[in-house]
């Protein structure tokens, strides 16, 4: 009997101090927010650093790319589920997940897409963009809102707002926190805003509809985005559009994302003599406070390189 006290004592203890290695769980006093994606994750992390009941999940994982080509799975369902708050970039990005989060009564949803001027969804081959107040979820607009610093602002600025009059508790903390960040995005649309005075009025081609609000806070212009993946090419007549737009705005570089797995870039390339780069849209990187603006200084200074 001893031996077997002694041996389920030795478990007892071995257990604990496994469990002590683990991540603590969520309590029951924590509050948890959900983001749907990358770039809110990152808004909101820094709204909210330092609050230790606060705790932030990402409902995509940061490696997974746009919502546009997300599909939801049954833990995403079960973490909206769980949240006591989902903050969305709004504008249409989520329009897929509406069934899952209205279905919530008691779930409080963030739209950080209030008072941005939305850029309206244009052709394949397009040459003008305009603008119109966001409503609702439109889906005939350009949901990438987030690639624009001043955007960003006022994102984070909805995002803070709102989780005050939810935690009016850690009102002192969420404010301070969202003055802090506000003033490094000023700073960096500023530093961003002066390196670009050199782009005004060239042309680029997108592989991606990512870049519109970006082109438009710093004035260049997008003449053509091809939404081009594997599986999904243009046609032989819409490559040779294509070529038409690069020759007629003397395009010299196309820009790709990460990952991008299509043909038609190379194809262009090599039609064209234009070369290609690598744009990051903000939809994936490194768990940091500084990384929206890590990447956003990394995009402009691949842009200017470019067309130099």
């Amino acid at each position: 009997m001893k031996r077997i006290l002694s041996l389920m004592l030795m478990v007892v203890l071995v257990l604990s101090v496994c469990c002590s290695c683990t991540t603590p769980p969520i309590t029951n006093d924590n509050i948890l927010l959900v983001t749907s994606f990358y770039p809110i994750y990152i808004f909101t992390l820094n709204i909210v650093d330092g609050i230790d009941e606060i705790n932030v999940s990402c409902m995509a994982e940061q490696n997974t790319g746009c919502l546009h080509d997300y599909q939801i799975l049954s833990r995403d369902a079960k973490l909206i589920a769980d949240a006591d708050v989902f903050i969305i970039n709004g504008a249409g990005m989520e329009a897929f997940l509406e069934d899952v989060y209205m279905s919530n009564e008691n779930l409080r949803v963030v739209d950080s897409s209030e008072g941005v001027r939305l850029i309206e969804n244009c052709d394949e081959h397009h040459e003008n963009h305009n603008e119109e107040t966001h409503h609702d979820h439109n889906h005939s607009v350009n949901s990438h809102i987030w690639m624009s610093p001043e955007n960003a602002k006022i994102q984070v600025n909805n995002i803070a707002d709102s989780l005050v009059s939810f935690y009016p508790q850690y009102k002192s903390e969420i404010e301070e926190n969202k003055n802090d960040y506000i003033n490094r995005l000023t700073k960096l649309s500023e530093e961003l805003s002066e390196k670009a005075r050199t782009l005004k009025n060239e042309n680029i081609i997108t592989f991606h509809e990512s870049y519109d609000y970006l082109a438009s806070e710093y004035g260049f212009n997008v003449v053509a985005t091809v939404e081009s993946h594997e599986g999904s090419e243009p046609s032989a007549k819409g490559l040779a559009e294509l070529v038409d737009i690069i020759e007629k705005h003397n395009v010299n570089v196309l820009f790709i994302e990460p990952d991008y797995k299509g043909s038609s870039a190379t194809i262009l390339s090599n039609e064209t003599g234009a070369d290609i780069l690598t744009l990051n849209p903000v939809i994936r990187g490194e768990v940091s406070l500084t990384a929206y603006e890590d990447i956003m200084r990394e995009n402009l200074e691949t842009i200017l390189k470019a067309v130099k």
